[in-house]
């Protein structure tokens, strides 16, 4: 194909550097074992545009790029183009108005200390790395997001090019269908996004950070704490818990004497330190009789490996131990289950399932959002993604050597076939959808959809963009 000069740089399939723009772009090492005919990488919109059209023209299907951290490589897909957006990546700040219009490829470590130093906030992801267009469509799980909501529901507008050449704003009140359809069905999503117009908060005052580390064995009484405490602790505490190998970041590997611990963090964004200090006082010093919140024990005493009290953070910071978390190069499997019980109900299998796992370095994230309010945090049906319940698993498989692939896919099975029964949905951005497509369902409500598939059709009816990423051939 061809594109305007000037208007975007194009790789071929035989081309020189045609593998680099492929995979260099992809976070993941592990090869999808796919290629597209041609990847494209506009300089603008309207070569966006061009490249949309000429597509449809010669027959060829679609995918997109952002910032390439889909674990699943959902934009590298067999046949085709790949438009990658990496030249998007403009931050444009409007303090006055409280918002700021990005390219979908900036991210959230280029974004964060922007905003840090006008004194504006945005549930900016956990990790920094990812292009804030493909996190904010698959609903943006960011900082603070029981209490700010999912990033996705702080879009105020977005500039989208259409299946059928044409670039045009959605919003609330302006193409409101695809609006909808944006927020959430991530790389099933039929159009490009080009811009996205952010809504912006306040800074907060206090950004505070405290955590624990426990042996694993103590994964029963650290989970009752939690589930204890949460009642009482505010929307803006976010709590989340750890279950981590002896690869982990700040291990000491084969050496270490707890190979298997449970980390607990718990972040506050509050107006002023005795607000944060009043918000995390739920939690006191931990899951022990004499703890400063006088929480129950579940049983017996619990072994603090080390606690961090409250400490001041900065927005910009935030990313920083998550991405360490996240080594690039690595390869990586990942899914995802809600569950409707807590998190002491949820977590009974994981102590033994974090024993069998064959690589150190993996870990699985857990949390209640909201503190055990999730399931009544979003508003039914005000956007695609809709899907949440009390408690959230995100399973993280992290390893180097190819070849130990068969045996960390064997471990994520495992920890599926385990967790699965009592599974109530998955989180789109992170689920296991290459493996199993099924799971694409499993994270809408049912009468969304209902609504994703129909509005699909009609924004892209002759199927120019791939949708879904469905099973993959045997990898590379």
């Amino acid at each position: 194909m061809s594109t305007p000069p000037g208007s975007a740089i194009i790789t071929h399939l035989h081309d020189e550097g045609f593998e680099a723009a492929v995979l260099e772009g992809a976070f993941n090492a592990v090869d999808p074992g796919v290629r597209p005919d041609a990847v494209v990488r506009p300089r603008t919109e309207a070569g966006v545009v061009a490249a949309v059209r000429q597509a449809a023209a010669a027959g060829q299907r679609i995918a997109v790029r952002s910032g390439g951290h889909s674990w699943v490589a959902s934009s590298v897909r067999d046949g085709g183009i790949l438009i990658d957006l990496g030249e998007l990546d403009g931050i444009r700040l409007h303090p006055e108005s409280m918002t700021a219009v990005v390219g979908p490829a900036a991210r959230g470590a280029q974004i964060s200390p922007l905003l840090e130093a006008a004194g504006l906030a945005f549930p900016v992801g956990h990790c920094g790395d990812p292009g804030i267009g493909g996190f904010l469509l698959g609903g943006g799980l960011g900082v603070n997001w029981g209490g700010w909501k999912p990033s996705a529901f702080s879009i105020r507008s977005l500039r989208i090019v259409t299946a059928d050449g044409e670039a045009l704003t959605a919003s609330a009140t302006e193409n409101p269908d695809l609006f909808w359809l944006a927020r959430g069905s991530g790389p099933g999503f039929a159009g490009i996004v080009t811009s996205i117009e952010l809504e912006l908060r306040p800074l907060p005052g206090a950004i505070q950070v405290t955590t624990w580390r426990f042996p694993i064995d103590d994964l029963p009484t650290v989970s009752a704490w939690i589930v204890a405490a949460s009642p009482r602790l505010p929307a803006n505490v976010e709590v989340s818990l750890v279950t981590a190998g002896s690869q982990r970041p700040g291990g000491l590997g084969d050496d270490d004497p707890h190979p298997l611990v449970v980390g607990v963090a718990a972040t506050v964004f509050a107006a002023d330190e005795d607000e944060a200090r009043a918000a995390l006082a739920p939690l006191g010093d931990g899951p022990s009789a004499t703890s400063g919140g006088a929480l129950p024990r579940a049983s017996g005493a619990v072994t603090v490996l080390d606690h961090l009290p409250p400490t001041f953070a900065r927005l910009s910071e935030l990313h920083v131990p998550v991405d360490a978390t996240y080594p690039r190069g690595a390869r990586y499997l990942a899914d995802t289950f809600w569950f409707a019980g807590d998190l002491a109900e949820a977590t009974k299998p994981l102590a033994a399932l974090m024993r069998t796992a064959p690589s150190g370095r993996s870990y699985v994230l857990s949390g209640m959002p909201a503190n055990g309010a999730g399931a009544q945090l979003l508003i039914p049906g005000e956007a695609a993604y809709g899907m949440h319940d009390t408690t959230l698993f995100i399973v993280y498989v992290v390893w180097d050597d190819p070849a130990d692939d068969a045996a960390n896919r064997a471990w994520l099975d495992e920890v599926a076939e385990a967790l699965l029964p009592t599974s109530t949905g998955h989180f789109l951005s992170e689920a296991d959808i290459r493996a199993h497509p099924e799971r694409v369902q499993g994270c809408f409500r049912a009468v969304d959809w209902s609504r994703i598939q129909q509005l699909t059709h009609r924004y892209d009816p002759a199927g120019l963009f791939h949708g879904f990423p469905t099973a993959r051939p045997p990898e590379r």
